[in-house]
Order: C-alpha cells, then structure tokens, then sequence
C-alpha cells in the first residue's frame, strides 16, 4: 500500500509542481541512466559484489548485462515546503534470465525542523565510514529497503540550552515487513536519538546514540494467530514494556515484541589539516542486553581523512566481534544470572532479522536456507577485520580495501568449521565530464563456502541529465 501510494505521489508531485506559474514555483529535476556488466570466474558473483547493494545484485546477475535509472526531483513551494521525489529501477539479462526490480520510490516533505518520508529509500545509519567500512552491524544496506512512513530532524539540530555546544538530530519510523514469513506483514518499529557535543572551536566533537528497532504485529501463517496490535500495543513497543493480556505469556513476561538496536559512540578531532574520528557500535537484543556486558560485541572503527584530495586521502580500519552476547536476565525466583542472547533470532519472529530473505544488518551474520520463510536461523557469531584507503587523482578517484571475515555459527551452536572470506576490493571511478564517468570494480576473494574462491568484475557508464 506505501509503496503505491508513493509511486502516485512520485508521478503527481512533479506533474503538479510544473504546472505552477514559472516564477512561483522552481523545480529541479535529474536523471542519472547506467549501464553495465557484471562478470565473474564461477557462475556467481564474489560474496561482498551481492551484497551491501540494497538487493541491487544477486548471484542471478553473475554474468549479466544491465541497465539502470535513478530519477530524483525537489522543488521549493515555499521557504517552508519543500517536496522531493525519487524512483530508481534496474533491469538485468544473462544467462539466469531476465529480472527487474525497484530499488527506491519515496517521496519527502522537507519542513523548517523535520523532513517528512514515505516509501522505500536507501538509507545509511552509524557513524561509521560509508565509503570504506564494512558496513553498518544492526541496520546497513544489505537488503532491499523496507517501505516506510518516517520523519526526521533535518540533520543536526542546535539544542534549546547550551546551543552553541550542544546538539541533536532524531528519527522515527513505522514499517511494513513482507507476508512470505512465518510472522506475516509484521511492522517495523524504529527510532534513534543522537546527542553531539562541540569544544575547542568545534574541533572536537563527541557524539552518543541509541537506535532502537523492533518487530511486533503480524499473523502466524501455521497457527492462524495474530500478534496484538493498535495504538495501546504501539505504545508499549515504542517504550519497549511488557505485553498486556492478549499477548503471548513469553510477550507478557518480557517485552513485547521483538528488540534489538545499537549503542554508538564517537569522538573526532578536527586538527589542522587532517580529520581523526574513533566510532564504536555495541548491539543489544532486548532489555536484557541494555547492560555493559554486552559492550564487547560489536565494531570499533578509527578513521582518517585530510582535508584535501590526494593519492591517498582517507584511510579506515575497524574491527568486529560478537562472541560473547552475554544478558543479565533475572530467573522467576528473583535470582539474577548472565546468558548469551541470540542476536538477530526471535523464536516468535522466526524468520529472523531479514527482510527479502536478506539479512537487514551485515551479511557476515550468515544465513544458510535463504528460502526457508519458516525458519531462518542467523549464524550470528562472526569476527572481522578491515582495513581500507582511498583518494584521488585529477578526474580518477578510487577505493582499495582488505577485509577478512569468520563466521563461527552461533553462541548455542558453533560450527565446528569457521566460514571464512577473505578479500581484496578495488573500485575506480572516472569522470569523463560533470556529466558522465566510467566505474571498474575488481573484487578476489578466498572462501571455503559458497563461490569459493572467486574473481569478479563490475564494468559500469553513468551520465546525468538535468531538466
């Protein structure tokens, strides 16, 4: 339904905003067309060239040719209003067959404090590197993005008191997951407040969030049941409280629904002509990991960036682990005790933290039976290393990095064989003009799971057109 109602509004806006007198009404408008060509040495594509690309490429585009369009449009109604629109498509043939897919159709209204969402929409959560990281642990862009309906602060918003050295920015949303799950059509929850601290000149800045996400609703398709719903319940899940009387009694022993979300924390330096920033991001499951003990489980990132372009001017190596998962859980005769949760996995919302059979948090957090709606089980004990650098040269920019993940199974199920990749990933950009520009990636890996040991190839031409 949103995502109709967005594909209306999407071709309405523009139509509407155009036929406005030309002096009260200035709409900008692009489009970017792609073309390419994905070749790999197996009949499928390296483990990172599938994944952390919105669902844009899978192993059914190994080998393939494809084409792409990306539309986007805003327009100033008013210094108050302002409306934006997007629509990306792509469309593949090889030798898998013929696929096309949207990727993004959303439409904003941007107001003096919030911007107004619906639809789906690439997004990028943390405060890690998005150029060179390995991406965002809890919610990144493994996935094809979820419908939603969202509003947000409009970046970084002065705070009532202290403006001049504090700071905030926040964000709400409610989702729609998809119906082929055991939990069907169950909604998303989501939120994050994000608080920032500028000393020294706003050379240094500190910054702390909590993002809170959380899966409740839905219909058990087996047992014909239905999770509880409506605005009494909404509360309950934004506050992350216990269920009432017509939730299960798991639900109404703890809390309702299923929670999960990230600390962050980070800390920059701006010195003369260099940036140095250190990110840190902890996951939780439930009430029970909102405890220091989780605190070991996670990423640690450190990140370097000069303030002008070079043969190498960004430089990220971060670090990741979640082998402990320890909660502090307290027994029905008061006894307080420490067990692992089992991040990404809800006995109820069995299908796991996925969304289009995809992990919606990092691919390291593996999944073996893609297709099995009914039960998808996350291996979610993983440790990683990366390390990444990139810069530019007159019109060539690129991005070179090395990353070596394990996945051990699980906290009550290891695997007696860690499932490894390790990569080298090379992306060139070159700008033929302000309008156009030719992409290579090449990406080797060594793995003993899936393609193996793989080499692939990504062959790419953009241009941009403004009207």
């Amino acid at each position: 339904m949103v995502k109709n109602i967005t594909i209306a509004l999407m071709l309405l806006l523009p139509i509407w905003a155009l036929s406005q007198e030309e002096d009260s009404v200035k709409v900008f408008q692009q489009a970017e067309v792609g073309f390419g060509l994905l070749a790999t040495s197996p009949k499928a594509l390296p483990f990172w060239m599938k994944h952390n690309n919105s669902g844009r490429f899978t192993d059914a585009q190994a080998g393939a040719l494809y084409s792409q369009l990306h539309y986007s449009g805003n327009s100033e109604l008013a210094k108050w209003l302002k409306p934006s629109w997007e629509f990306e498509g792509l469309v593949s043939a090889g030798n898998n067959g013929s696929y096309a897919s949207i990727i993004q159709a959303n439409v904003s209204v941007g107001l003096p404090l919030v911007t107004i969402s619906g639809g789906v929409d690439e997004e990028f959560f943390g405060l890690n590197d998005s150029t060179l990281s390995v991406g965002n642990l809890f919610y990144g862009n493994n996935a094809r993005p979820m419908p939603k309906l969202r509003i947000q602060t409009n970046g970084w918003v002065a705070s009532p008191v202290l403006s001049k050295l504090l700071s905030f920015k926040a964000y709400l949303a409610h989702g729609w997951f998809d119906s082929d799950r055991t939990q069907s059509k169950a909604f998303l929850h989501q939120k994050y407040l994000y608080g920032r601290m500028q000393l020294f000149n706003s050379r240094l800045s500190l910054v702390a969030g909590l993002n809170h996400s959380a899966q409740w609703g839905g219909q058990n398709l087996s047992q014909e049941s239905f999770q509880p719903t409506g605005f009494k319940n909404y509360a309950r899940i934004f506050l992350g409280m216990s269920g009432g009387g017509d939730a299960l009694q798991t639900d109404q022993k703890n809390a309702l629904g299923n929670h999960l979300g990230t600390y962050n924390l980070g800390g920059s330096y701006r010195f003369k002509g260099v940036t140095l920033t250190n990110y840190w991001e902890f996951l939780w499951e439930d009430s029970s990991g909102l405890n220091p003990l989780n605190w070991r489980d996670g990423m640690v990132g450190l990140s370097l960036k000069l303030h002008q372009s070079g043969w190498v001017d960004r430089f990220v190596i971060e670090v990741v682990r979640t082998n402990d998962q320890d909660a502090y859980k307290v027994g029905e005769d008061g006894v307080p005790f420490i067990e692992p949760d089992y991040f990404f996995n809800n006995s109820v919302y069995s299908s796991g933290w996925t969304y289009g059979d995809r992990i919606i948090g990092s691919p390291m957090f593996l999944i073996f039976d893609v297709e099995n709606s009914a039960r998808n089980i996350v291996q979610n004990k993983i440790n990683a290393f990366n390390i990444g650098i990139g810069g530019s040269f007159n019109a060539l920019t690129y991005t070179l990095k090395y990353t070596d993940f394990k996945n051990n199974g699980t906290v009550f199920k290891p695997l007696e064989t860690s499932l490894y990749v390790k990569v080298v990933d090379l992306n060139l950009q070159y700008s033929i003009n302000k309008h156009s520009s030719l992409g290579l990636r090449a990406n080797y890996q060594q793995s003993n799971f899936e393609s193996g040991s793989n080499f692939g190839l990504h062959l790419s031409y953009s241009h941009t057109f403004g009207f």
